[in-house]
C-alpha cells in the first residue's frame, strides 16, 4: 500500500458512479483522510456506496456540476481531484442526444478544472476516453492498434469524443501556462465490473449482455450489430490501480501525456455474448439486430505508454474471470 494517500483529501467527481464508487472504497482503504464524493445522481446510484456509508471519512454531496458555484464548492479544501463525472451512455445514446453530451460534458468539464485551479489544487485527474480517436482508424474489426498521437489530426465519430478531447486541451493549455495544479489524463478504454448501468437502452455491452442472459427467456437475447464489431475490455480493479499509479507519479511531475488506459489485444462482440452465455448456463439463441448503423467496428489500442508511465502496468483479471464476477454480482441486483 503507498503511503502517498495517508491523510489526503480527495474529492471524486461522479462517485455514486460505476469506476467512482469501487475508487471511493479503494481510496478509504488507502488511508486517506477524507473521500468528498459529488454526484448528481443521474446515473450514479447511492447504493453504490452504500457498504461505505455511514463512514467516518466519506463525504457524500449531491452536486450537479454543469452549476459553477457547486464545482467551486466540490473543489474547496481537498488535495486531489479525480474527475470522473460525465454524460455517458451506450452508443445508441450517443447517437442520439449528441448536442446534449456535447454541451453537458463541456460544461462539467470546464467547470471542474476551473474550480480546481480557483482552489489550487495540487493533484487533478482527468478521465478522457478511447472515444478521442477518428472513427477512421476504428473502420474495421481488424484495425490497426491506435497509438496516442493519433488522436490528431482531431476527427472523433462522436460529440462526446470531441468533448473529451477538448477537456484534454484546456488542462494542457493552463499547465503550459504555468498552474500550480499537476494533470494526469488517461484515456479510459474498455473498463467493465460491477456497478455498471443496466439500463437495455443506455447501458454498456457486458452489464446489457448479463442482463439479457439473466433475464432470458422472459426476455429475448438481442446484440445490436453484427457480432463481428472488435472491442478491448479489462476489469475495475486494474483500472483503480491504474488511477492510483497515476496521481502518485505526479508527486515528481507537472503533467503527464495523455495515454491509453486498457488492455491490448482484441475480442469480438459475439464472443462477449457467448461467453456470457455459456457462463449462464443457459442455451440462449441470440437475436442479432443489425438494423442500427455500425459507428464503430474496431476498437484495438497500443497501450504501451502506460506501462512505460506506470511502472510496468499490465492488466491482471482475465477476461473470463472478470465477466463471471459481473454476471453474479448483477444476478444479485436483479434478485426481487
Amino acid at each position: 500500500m503507498s503511503t502517498f494517500w495517508s491523510d489526503k483529501r480527495i474529492l471524486v467527481t461522479g462517485g455514486a458512479g460505476f469506476i467512482g464508487s469501487h475508487l471511493s472504497a479503494c481510496l478509504l482503504r488507502q488511508g486517506a483522510r477524507l473521500v468528498r464524493v459529488v454526484d448528481n445522481l443521474e446515473r450514479g446510484r447511492k447504493e453504490y456506496i452504500h457498504d461505505i456509508l455511514p463512514h467516518p471519512d466519506l463525504e457524500f454531496r449531491q452536486q450537479d456540476l454543469r452549476d459553477p458555484a457547486m464545482a467551486q464548492s466540490a473543489c474547496m479544501d481537498v488535495d486531489v481531484v479525480f474527475h470522473l463525472a460525465s454524460k455517458v451512455g451506450g452508443i445508441s445514446y450517443y447517437i442520439q442526444k449528441p448536442g446534449e453530451v456535447f454541451l453537458d460534458n463541456t460544461l462539467i468539464d470546464h467547470n471542474t478544472w476551473s474550480a480546481a485551479l480557483a482552489h489550487k489544487v495540487p493533484f487533478y485527474l482527468y478521465a478522457s476516453s478511447a472515444h478521442v480517436y477518428p472513427g477512421d482508424l476504428q473502420m474495421t474489426p481488424d484495425s490497426p492498434p491506435i497509438v496516442e498521437s493519433q488522436a490528431y489530426p482531431a476527427n472523433p465519430e462522436l460529440s462526446y469524443g470531441w468533448a473529451k478531447l477538448i477537456g484534454e486541451k484546456l488542462i494542457q493549455y493552463s499547465v503550459a501556462q504555468g498552474c500550480v495544479t499537476r494533470a494526469t489524463m488517461p484515456r479510459l478504454i474498455g473498463s467493465y465490473g460491477p456497478h455498471q448501468d443496466l439500463d437495455l437502452a443506455t447501458g454498456s455491452a457486458i452489464p446489457v449482455f448479463c442482463r439479457r442472459a439473466i433475464e432470458y427467456p422472459a426476455t429475448p437475447f438481442k446484440v445490436l450489430g453484427t457480432g463481428q464489431e472488435t472491442r478491448s475490455f479489462h476489469f475495475i480493479s486494474d483500472t483503480l490501480d491504474a488511477l492510483l499509479r497515476a496521481v502518485e507519479k505526479l508527486a515528481a511531475l507537472p503533467q503527464m501525456p495523455p495515454f491509453n488506459l486498457g488492455a491490448e489485444g482484441r475480442v469480438t462482440i459475439r464472443e462477449i455474448a457467448e461467453t456470457i452465455i455459456a457462463i449462464s448456463g443457459k442455451t440462449i439463441e441470440i437475436e442479432w439486430d443489425s438494423t442500427h448503423p455500425t459507428v464503430i467496428w474496431g476498437q484495438a489500442f497500443d497501450c504501451s505508454l502506460a506501462a512505460k508511465l506506470l511502472d510496468g502496468w499490465r492488466p491482471k483479471v482475465t477476461l473470463r474471470e472478470g465477466l463471471e464476477h459481473c454476471y453474479r454480482h448483477i444476478e444479485k441486483r436483479l434478485k426481487p
